[in-house]
This record gives structure tokens, C-alpha cells and sequence, in this order.
């Protein structure tokens, strides 16, 4: 893969902030990198700068995140931000005004206008022609397709796509010049997905194939063959059917007791039968379980995601950062369910890692993708409340790494709500259909602010790693956390990157951005 110029490396190598206990930002990386986070930071976090050392808890300090005058600072931030971006692909005109609905048509010119009706009825004939067929193409897709055909067949398509962008579009559809030439090619393919209405059962569908993007031939430049250590599979794994070279175990195990008490709506430590279920794939990397694990929350704005679509991108993390084995766990989604079961089900699976399969605490490193970054940090926080209350005494894990971590489910305001004019993956559609079902789930505001992890305390919680876009839309709500933690005695280590969109990471088979930062958890991994 081709990287950026070398003009541009500076803007493109992450910014890595070191936030040790009670100790200032401490500038590990680039100067460059460093004083643009710590300026954003500031700007971020500046209801919470100017609280003191310690617990940074009290009912003051949380409502002026939600004063007038904050919630205005951020917003214009992002605007401003915005402003100095490379937009809509660098096209002069933002076609997401001829197809959503919230657009006021008084402000569009003449021409917009008339192409505005054609091409949403257009749209609406596409959506519901999708809604008939998309099911049995799914199920063939998924169910009859090999797993390795879908893999060849999509790094066949990138292969054939990467060289031809590169010689007509070049560096000219990306936020910004300075990012590789494989994301500006990312940029220019994954933008159109803005124009179309997502639905739940579309984000479901997108996020159970996760794993066709990580074949283990994706990751030969940067994990070495496992025949290179005596302690992997000597026999053939099952994992191949799975696109995986380790072993899928796939756990089905019911729990009789949960010893940690969560919820929202009401405190609740054991749950009914079929709640007690613990179900989920647990990828052992060699011919025994390694000593240390990660337990691995999958993200999906708490409506998608699954452990089948996360196994591919899972034992990579867990091949760089030691050969460690990683559980993921399945957990209950919205609507159907609400986000106390999500909470009840990793926290349960917390528990089967420490007392069914006998790992001790201290080796178990959790790490949250998204909404799993809010789940990750919602568990131990009610770990160390329930040790608080003494309610349980289940020891905390080794630590979290939060990647792309949404952790503020209130009315969405600064990088949440202007970002997903650029953001990849959180686009004005996705934002469309997850968003409400916050309000729906949660109900008011008061309750929103009780579930954000964000807002509750940090007290006694074990280090913690975020990997984080200055330009994705839970930026700000990543670095409140990181200066909420560390004002409250946590050693938080951040890493963030430019100009990416939310878990870049993900994509590092395909740009050079999404290795780093993989690269960076990994390396976190290794010293926790």
C-alpha cells in the first residue's frame, strides 16, 4: 500500500497523550500531533478543567456540560471545524441537500430544487425495491456464499479499485491532502451511504459480515505466521470455516448466580433462566488457553453487531498484543431489549471468564468498540460501585481499551452532531435511525445522563487506553471521558489520530491509518 507524501507524515502519525495519576498531559509523539490534541482537548474538556484533583462527581461539575453557553463553544468548534475540511468529496455541491428531509428548501436555489423531487422519489423507489429483495440476497450471500470466496472476491475488487483511484481521483475526495491515498479511495467509496435510508435490519446485515474484511493473508505483512511458534495449533483448527487461524470455541453455558448488581431502571443482580445464559465464540490462538485474555465487546450503537462478525478482527488484536485468547461475548440489542440487558449480559460474561473458566481478573484486559466502549466502562464502574457498597467483591480487570468509545447518550451536540457530515461509518442516515432510540430506550433527559457512562464517577477504575479521530463524532465525548478519568486518579493513555472516521482501526487491512492504530492498542495491550 501506498502511504501519504512526505510532507504529510506529520499530520498523519498519531497523537499519543500519556495521562498519568494527578500528572499533566505529557507529550510522547510528535509536537505537532501533541499541541493540536491538547488544544482540543482543552476546548473539550473545559467543564471538567477547572474541577480539582480527585472525584469530579458532584451534580455542579455534570450540569455545566449541559449549560447553553457549552453546548454553543462545542457546536461552534465543530462548526469551524468543519469549515476547514475537504467536504462532500471536494464536489462544489453537497448532494445530501437533494436527498434528506431535513433540508430547508427555502435556502436552495432553483436548479436544487427541481432536481430534489425526481431524485428523492428515485431514492424511495430504491429503498423500497431493497426492502423486497434484500433478505434472500442476504441469506445467499451469507449462507451460500464460502466465507473465503466473499474474502477474495473483496480484496479482489479493492485490489482492482485502490490503483484506479489513485490515477484518476488521487488525493482530492478525502478530508484532507495529507491522509493516505488507500483512505482517500475509502473516502470516495463508503461517502454514498449517506444519500440512502439505513434501517436497522441494513446496520444488522453490514455488521454480521465484519469478518470478511480481516482474512488472515490481510495481516501477513504485520503478524508472523504461527508456524513460527511451537506453542500454536498443531492440528487443523475449526477456525478456518470461520476465516480465522486459531479455534472457535463457541460457549453456551448457563450461570447460576451473577455476583455484580447492575441497571438503570432498577439494581438487579440475578436475572431469569434464560438471562443466566452466557453465549459467544472464545478464540484460543494455541494448543493451550492463554494466560491472559481479552474479553471483547463488539460494537453496533447497542441495534447491531454479533461475535460471529467480530472474529476475524479480534484474533488479530489478540495475535499482535501476545497470542492472547479473546472471548466475545453476545449480548441483547435495542430495541427489542433495553440497555440494562446489554449491561446484564457482558457483565455476565464477565464473570463466567473469572469463575467458570477460572482466569484471574488481573490477566483479563476488556476492550469496547463503540457502543462496547460504553459497555466496557459501564461494567467496571459497576464493579467498583457494587465493591463500594459492598455488594460484591469481584475484582476489577487489568484494564479497558476504548476504541471510537460512544459513552454520552444525551442530546447529541459538538463532533456528535457535526462530524456525521463527513463520518464514514456514523453518517446522517445511520445518525437518523440510531439516535432516537436513545430517547426511546432511556426516556428523559435525566435518565439519558444516569445511564452515560461518561457522567458517572471514575473513582478506582484500572487504566484505560483510548484510541480515537479528532474528525470522528464521538471525538468530544472521548476526550471528556479521558479528562474526567484522569482528573479522578486514572491512568488514561490516548491515542488520536486525523482526519479518520469512528474505528478507523477496523480498516487496517486496507489504509495505513487503521494499521497504526491497531499497532498503538496492541502495544498498550502488551504493557497491561
Amino acid at each position: 500500500m501506498e502511504a501519504a507524501n512526505d510532507n504529510a507524515t506529520a499530520e498523519t502519525q498519531p497523537g499519543v497523550v500519556v495521562i498519568p495519576r494527578s500528572v499533566e498531559f505529557v507529550d510522547t509523539a510528535r509536537k505537532v500531533s501533541y499541541a493540536r490534541t491538547e488544544s482540543t482537548v482543552s476546548c473539550s474538556s473545559s467543564a471538567s478543567s477547572s474541577s480539582s484533583d480527585g472525584a469530579d462527581s458532584s451534580a455542579d461539575s455534570i450540569d455545566a456540560y449541559f449549560e447553553e453557553a457549552y453546548i454553543q463553544k462545542v457546536n461552534e468548534r465543530a462548526k469551524k471545524e468543519n469549515e476547514q475540511l475537504n467536504l462532500n468529496l471536494g464536489l462544489p455541491v453537497d448532494l445530501t441537500e437533494l436527498t434528506r428531509r431535513d433540508v430547508n428548501t427555502a435556502e436552495l436555489s432553483v436548479v436544487k430544487r427541481a432536481i430534489r423531487v425526481p431524485v428523492r422519489i428515485m431514492l424511495h423507489i430504491l429503498h423500497r425495491f431493497l426492502s423486497l429483495v434484500e433478505n434472500p440476497l442476504f441469506k445467499f450471500w451469507s449462507r451460500r456464499v464460502p466465507l473465503k470466496f466473499r474474502q477474495q472476491l473483496t480484496f479482489v475488487a479493492w485490489t482492482i479499485y485502490l490503483p484506479i483511484h489513485k490515477a484518476l481521483i488521487g488525493r482530492r475526495s478525502g478530508l484532507h491532502p495529507s491522509v493516505s491515498l488507500e483512505y482517500h479511495a475509502l473516502t470516495s467509496m463508503m461517502w454514498w451511504g449517506r444519500l440512502f435510508p439505513i434501517t436497522i435490519k441494513r446496520i444488522r446485515m453490514a455488521l454480521s459480515q465484519l469478518h470478511v474484511c480481516h482474512p488472515c493473508w490481510a495481516y501477513k505483512d504485520f503478524i508472523k505466521p504461527a508456524s513460527t511458534d511451537n506453542k500454536h495449533l498443531t492440528k487443523r483448527s475449526n477456525g478456518e470455516k470461520h476465516g480465522i487461524s486459531g479455534h472457535v470455541i463457541e460457549v453456551y453455558h448457563q450461570m447460576q448466580t451473577k455476583l455484580t448488581p447492575t441497571g438503570f431502571r432498577e439494581s438487579v443482580r440475578n436475572g431469569k433462566h434464560d438471562e443466566m445464559i452466557v453465549t459467544g465464540h472464545y478464540i484460543q490462538q494455541s494448543s493451550h488457553p492463554s494466560e491472559k485474555v481479552i474479553l471483547w465487546i463488539y460494537g453496533g450503537a447497542f441495534l447491531a453487531g454479533d461475535s460471529t462478525g467480530n472474529l476475524g478482527i479480534a484474533e488479530k488484536v489478540g495475535l499482535m498484543s501476545g497470542g492472547r485468547d479473546c472471548f466475545i461475548p453476545n449480548y441483547r440489542l435495542i430495541p427489542e431489549a433495553h440497555l440494562d440487558d446489554a449491561l446484564f449480559d457482558v457483565t455476565l460474561a464477565y464473570e463466567y471468564l473469572l469463575y467458570e473458566r477460572g482466569i484471574r481478573p488481573e490477566n483479563v484486559t476488556l476492550l469496547g468498540v463503540s457502543s462496547g466502549g460504553g459497555l466496557v466502562t459501564l461494567l467496571m464502574q459497576a464493579l467498583v460501585e457494587a465493591r463500594q457498597k459492598n455488594e460484591s467483591y469481584v475484582e476489577l480487570p487489568a484494564g479497558g481499551v476504548l476504541i471510537g468509545p460512544f459513552v454520552d447518550y444525551c442530546t447529541p451536540k459538538g463532533s456528535m452532531d457535526a462530524y456525521i457530515k463527513h463520518d464514514l461509518i456514523v453518517n446522517q442516515s445511520v445518525f437518523d435511525e440510531g439516535i432516537p432510540y436513545l430517547e426511546v430506550v432511556l426516556g428523559c433527559h435525566k435518565n439519558r445522563v444516569e445511564a452515560s457512562p461518561i457522567y458517572r464517577s471514575f473513582i478506582g477504575l484500572p487504566p484505560l487506553c483510548i484510541c480515537v479521530s479528532e474528525h470522528e463524532v464521538v471525538y468530544d465525548q472521548a476526550m471528556i471521558l479521558a479528562q474526567r478519568a484522569k482528573n479522578q486518579g486514572v491512568d488514561v493513555t490516548v491515542g488520536t489520530w486525523k482526519y479518520m472516521c469512528h474505528i478507523f482501526p477496523f480498516f487496517a487491512p486496507f489504509v495505513p491509518e487503521g494499521r497504526e492504530g491497531l499497532e498503538f492498542i496492541c502495544a498498550w495491550l502488551k504493557e497491561h
